[in-house]
């Protein structure tokens, strides 16, 4: 079988591109015999004069294609000695960022695009059932109205038992609209201050409309408007800055509201400088904050550049390679992670809890795809997501088996018991070769 490439360019489904001769490929992605035909993204862009965004918006999510080290690049060694355990016996009970879970993960922030929306009633209540927290994502105010909001947060609060939490995200134009005092009033729990994320560090969030009187709207609320072409928009939230003294004030009045404070930020240059002064803040003013989510490749995404999605970022996994001092908050990773033995990975390397965004929307979908007998024709539309929580459960607990362990508690920073597959992923996670 031919070794892809890693550099993707030049042709994908998500483009609606292609290669005249696709098995001659060069190394700048065009064909080696190129005819000038134009099937491929260099002909896209030579008629539309602007970047690629994945097709189609509004119906589906986008995740980068890179091959970079990641999951599949770690291998989990068993533990040979020690007192068996039979995996249904292992506790995954946990606490993520302040709050009570049945297990270490977070349904992650997705935010205004129609691809999310379409599910959020059933992501609030599948995530509420299955004990473990939803972070809302940005701009749902600015897009659906403060009826949206706590439509929202009451559809988890209402489900909810006594795990789990519900947070809503923050960006600058929110901010301003007042939706923390607006979510505080609905009951919602936490706050997370949206830094970035990784499919598009450096650049704010993103949506297609068509809807004209929206345009003037959306100005004043602060974001930039772009005509596509004509009676097609795109909305550019502003991207988050990240200035010390800025951060330092905006928690500092956060923290008035005595709730949990997350930080969510894409995989960059300055992540370790970032958890480094969040700590000293946290320290110095007494601040609540609980927990950083860190995004990296291949973030999902409901629109962002297609390029700036491959091209940028590594996986938030690499953070542990370099960070030595013990931190007071958790940390949260995400980008690429889809089962239990995801989550086991991102633990033994140090990680405190795992989020998920385009894996819960598939689960939230479950009804139009599972066959359905006759008596489970009218299964609830969240079950999916219970269901596809449950089956990380014990794909987690089965992990914790292998490592002789009770508690997954006990799997935080067991990396000598991951074997990198690589030199590269060896370097990136700080991992050994040694086995003894």
């Amino acid at each position: 079988m031919k070794k892809p490439l890693r550099r993707h360019v030049n042709f994908d489904i998500v483009s609606r591109t292609k290669l005249a001769f696709p098995e001659h490929q060069a190394v700048s992605g065009l064909c080696s015999l190129c005819t000038k035909e134009g099937f491929c993204e260099i002909g896209l862009k030579a008629k539309t004069g602007r970047t690629i965004f994945p097709e189609p918006f509004g119906s589906a999510q986008f995740g980068a294609e890179k091959k970079i080290p990641h999951l599949e690049d770690i291998q989990i060694l068993p533990e040979l000695f020690g007192e068996g355990v039979f995996f249904k016996e292992v506790k995954t009970h946990c606490k993520i960022g302040g709050f009570k879970a049945t297990l270490p993960l977070v349904v992650a922030a997705m935010g205004s695009t129609k691809v999310a929306d379409v599910n959020t009633k059933t992501l609030s209540i599948g995530a509420a059932k299955s004990g473990i927290p939803r972070v809302l994502g940005e701009n749902i105010l600015a897009t659906y109205g403060k009826e949206r909001l706590k439509e929202d947060i009451e559809n988890y609060k209402n489900a909810q038992e006594k795990y789990g939490g519900i947070l809503v995200q923050v960006n600058r134009v929110e901010k301003d609209m007042g939706i923390v005092e607006k979510a505080m009033e609905y009951g919602a729990d936490g706050i997370e201050i949206k830094l970035g994320q990784g499919a598009k560090q450096g650049l704010g969030g993103e949506v297609k409309f068509t809807e004209k009187e929206k345009v003037e709207k959306y100005k004043e609320m602060g974001f930039y408007i772009l005509e596509e072409r004509k009676g097609r928009y795109e909305r550019h939230a502003p991207p988050g800055s990240l200035i010390h003294e800025k951060l330092k004030d905006d928690l500092i009045k956060l923290s008035e509201y005595e709730k949990p404070i997350w930080i969510k930020i894409g995989m960059g240059r300055g992540i370790i400088k970032l958890i480094e002064f969040l700590e000293e803040i946290k320290n110095e003013n007494s601040i609540r904050i609980e927990a950083i989510t860190i995004d990296g490749l291949p973030g999902g995404t409901g629109m962002s550049p297609w390029l700036i999605m491959n091209e940028t970022s590594i996986a938030s996994l690499s953070v542990f390679s370099s960070l030595r001092k013990k931190i007071s908050f958790d940390i949260i990773l995400a980008g690429g992670f889809s089962t239990g033995i995801d989550i086991a990975k991102a633990l033994m390397l140090g990680a405190n809890a795992v989020a998920m965004g385009r894996p819960f929307l598939i689960a939230a979908n479950f009804r139009k795809f599972a066959e359905l007998s006759e008596e489970k024709k009218n299964a609830s539309e969240w079950s999916g997501v219970v269901n596809f929580t449950s089956a990380l459960k014990e794909e987690l607990q089965m992990v914790c088996a292998t490592q002789r362990v009770k508690d997954v508690n006990q799997l935080i920073g067991r990396k000598q018991n991951l074997y990198p597959l690589s030199i590269e992923a060896a370097k990136m996670f700080g991992l050994s070769f040694e086995i003894e």
